[in-house]
């Protein structure tokens, strides 16, 4: 199938970030075929959503999506009381196979809806997840998160990663589905659980996908047990490679950084999960001048409460210059290479998305100028990031196949969706009586 989509900007997000302006992006089988002014194709199916912005799809680099169930159950809590004391009771008896139908299809429409075409997901029930992100159609990096104690999916740490590797196993050559190892975080995996948990990501040739030093509290926890910081401790024992992705990153010193670069880490950066938690301000600015790989994640909706990759950039944006004083501080078009490019490269597929380029896989989506709120342009990057919303997106695809237009959901059931949100609720509080 041939699509011609219009627009009156093309964000190519190519190396010199080129804007083509009134121009069109060919796609064939899933390919963009052309990019550029002037391009005509007959026959071709044409989505023109004009006035709009046309560029690559969103990049969620590190969620739990499946807690959408979860959403507004315990705000306004820190970290560690919110897992110990709500979030991990309230997993253990709600989440089964059932939570995970009812709860995955919501945070895919919500995903698409706002925009995002690839999201790297660690949580449990993996199966089902990848079952669903298939059909929906969406690109999704997915793991199961082996932890040191019992899990709604696992009994056992041995368990967790006999699953983990069965889940490799059938995934592995999926088009759109990317198997990872996923390794809760240093405080809650031994040592030995890390070390195995990472031969066995190399062994498959898969991501590891962890969360470190997201807190201060975690830093003192890992210094107390293990004599240094947690980006040390990993590193101490050998399992910081082109291929981890390190989620949150907050407290992290100048030579933590540049470890990370030398090892080729990718950072996850969770603005508004870390504001909320009240976690900390993580050194994004410094690591993009180091040359350390970051995108952007919105974490899950149970500590953001929305998996808005839209609105996740506009805060990007804003807490870094008020956290330094300094409003030259990550700029417009460094968020949105954070969400775009910057996500892919942190996920290894950048040779493949992440830009609007001739022969990379056509993960596309249009942004409408229309609102009154996006009146008048005269940077589009800017708009992307300080004016517009999740819902000023009109048309997603990927891969090639349509999964909204004019924000029609083409690939999930949104009446079903919002009966299903209805029967989680009533499960959850059932179950938390």
């Amino acid at each position: 199938m041939k699509i011609l989509i219009k627009a009156d900007y093309i964000l190519t997000m190519d190396e010199n970030d080129t804007i083509i302006e009134d121009g069109a992006v060919l796609v064939e089988d899933g390919i963009i075929k052309a990019v550029g002014k002037g391009i005509q194709e007959d026959g071709a199916y044409v989505i023109d959503d004009r006035p709009a912005i046309l560029m690559p799809g969103f990049i969620n680099t590190h969620t739990h999506i499946a807690m959408v169930g979860f959403r507004g159950l315990a705000d306004d809590r820190e970290l560690m009381d919110w897992l110990q004391n709500y979030i991990w009771p309230a997993e253990n008896r709600v989440v089964d196979e059932e939570f995970i139908e009812l709860s995955v299809p919501l945070a895919l429409a919500e995903m698409i809806s706002s925009g995002t075409t690839t999201f790297n997901d660690m949580y449990f029930f993996p199966e089902i997840t990848a079952r669903i992100t298939r059909e929906a159609g969406m690109r999704g990096f997915i793991s199961e998160g082996v932890i040191d104690f019992p899990t709604p999916s696992a009994k056992s740490p041995d368990e967790g990663l006999a699953i983990a590797e069965s889940f490799i196993k059938n995934w592995k050559e999926d088009e759109l589905i990317y198997p990872v190892m996923g390794l809760h975080a240093p405080y809650s995996c031994s040592r030995d659980l890390i070390l195995r948990g990472y031969e066995m990501a190399r062994r498959y040739g898969v991501p590891l996908h962890m969360h470190v030093s997201e807190t201060r509290a975690e830093v003192q926890q890992i210094k107390k047990q293990y004599g240094t910081t947690p980006v040390r401790y990993l590193d101490s024992i050998g399992v910081l490679f082109d291929g981890f992705i390190a989620a949150h990153s907050v407290w992290l010193d100048g030579e933590e950084i540049d470890i990370f670069r030398e090892r080729g880490v990718g950072v996850a950066h969770n603005t508004q999960s870390n504001m909320k938690l009240a976690s900390g301000v993580a050194p994004v600015p410094d690591m993009l001048k180091r040359g350390v790989k970051v995108g952007l994640a919105p974490d899950g909706a149970a500590s953001n409460n929305d998996l808005d990759m839209v609105d996740e950039m506009r805060s990007a944006a804003l807490v870094h210059k008020v956290h330094r004083l300094d409003p030259t501080v990550m700029n417009a078009r460094e968020v949105v290479r954070m969400a775009t490019i910057g996500g892919a490269m942190v996920l290894g597929i950048d040779g493949i998305v992440g830009s609007v380029e001739v022969g990379k896989r056509a993960d596309l989506i249009t942004v409408s100028l229309s609102g009154f709120h996006m009146m008048p342009i005269y940077d589009p990057y800017s708009h992307l990031v300080y004016a517009a919303k999740g819902s000023d997106v009109q048309s997603v695809l990927v891969n090639g196949r349509i999964l909204m237009e004019k924000r029609e959901l083409k690939t999930l059931d949104p009446e079903k969706i919002a009966h299903n949100a209805r029967i989680l609720k009533e499960r959850i509080l059932s179950a938390l009586k």
